[in-house]
């Protein structure tokens, strides 16, 4: 008996330790808590990283080097789910812009390329630029748009 309880105050002694000695995750609250499509993305959705992930560059980091020119950016600490093919990528800083235009390329959601007057062709809100960023590197893994004409989502993160 003497002998179980040693083992047990040890175990209670290892854990402490443990706890007191990992540093808690400063970006916690940008970490994405659930499965979310992510609309007009066409297959692609946001998971929560793995659970054990840190990144390494900070989210002001990510925006500064990839500025949105004035549109709303939001930030989550995600993996980018490419349902249809069945694989993920990341763990990444995901950065979710708005107002952006995308009139750069042909096929794009907001182009050049569609309209009478490309010139007066509107930017709306409703269009999301969504680029995934590895948080080690800060090199771009996924590059994607989506669509939300209520202007309401968000990325579900836990703060």
């Amino acid at each position: 008996m003497k002998r179980l309880a040693m083992i047990l105050v040890a175990a209670v002694v290892v854990v402490v330790v443990v706890l007191l000695t990992s540093e808690p995750d400063p970006y916690a609250g940008l970490r994405q808590t659930t499965m979310q499509p992510i609309p007009g993305a066409l297959g692609f959705a946001l998971v929560p990283p793995p659970p054990d992930a840190r990144p390494q560059i900070t989210p002001q980091e990510v925006r500064t080097r990839y500025p949105a020119d004035g549109g709303e950016v939001q930030v989550a600490f995600a993996s980018v789910r490419d349902v249809f093919e069945g694989r993920s990528i990341g763990p990444a800083w995901v950065l979710f812009a708005r107002g952006v235009c995308l009139r750069n390329a042909k096929g794009e959601l907001v182009s050049d390329a569609r309209g009478d007057d490309p010139n007066n062709l509107e930017c709306t809100d409703a269009t999301i630029w969504i680029l995934a960023v590895d948080p080690v590197t800060a090199e771009p893994l996924v590059a994607l748009t989506g669509y939300d004409e209520s202007g309401t989502w968000k990325a579900d993160v836990a703060g």
